[in-house]
């Protein structure tokens, strides 16, 4: 007669690795494949639903052509060129100037689709209008409340990140985003 030497494997442990593909499924890849579109600029790959979105975005970041039309053919080099210019101007202020840097914006006409962004990263609290994930190296925004001091306290953490090979404890980071959003139209 042969003895069996060991149980059956739990459910929870057979279960486990297969939940957990599952989250980063839905936390990383399906965010961004929900996008239809897409535009890159130097510094950030812009995802949006549809052109009245990305219009949104590019009326709120302001700078030279703010008052395109949705159909104009320069919204998206105006929406290109202010993204850098804003990336640009916070690397200034922070005198950081990591390179390369590459980074993803994910445009949310909604204030669901921000909350339902910042509940698939663990946080249970309210979202803020826009959010850093250092960890998929995206800035979420909000395009209800959106502002350009907004875009820069975010672009902030990006750059902070993108510097330090260790990055900051969060508290030092705010400071500096912070930094960024009093002194970002000053000459």
């Amino acid at each position: 007669m042969r003895r069996r030497l060991s149980s059956p494997p739990l459910p929870g442990l057979v279960l486990a690795p297969f939940i957990a593909f599952i989250s980063i499924l839905f936390v990383y890849i399906l965010p961004v494949s929900a996008q239809e579109e897409g535009l890159e600029t130097r510094y950030a790959v812009v995802l949006f639903d549809d052109e009245a979105d990305l219009f949104e975005f590019g009326r709120k970041l302001g700078g030279p052509g703010a008052f395109v039309s949705r159909n104009n053919p320069n919204l998206r080099n105006h929406v290109k060129e202010s993204v850098d210019r804003i990336v640009f101007r916070v690397k200034a202020l922070l005198d950081m100037h990591p390179e390369p840097m590459k980074f993803t914006i994910v445009l949310h006409p909604t204030e669901k689709g921000l909350k339902d962004a910042y509940k698939a990263l663990g946080a249970i609290a309210d979202p803020p209008v826009a959010f850093y994930s250092h960890k998929s190296r995206t800035i979420h925004m909000g395009l209800q409340d959106a502002t350009d001091g907004v875009f820069a306290h975010e672009v902030a953490h990006a750059v902070i990140n993108f510097y330090f090979k260790v990055p900051p404890p969060a508290q030092m980071q705010e400071i500096l985003a912070q930094y960024v959003d009093r002194h970002l139209r000053e000459n």
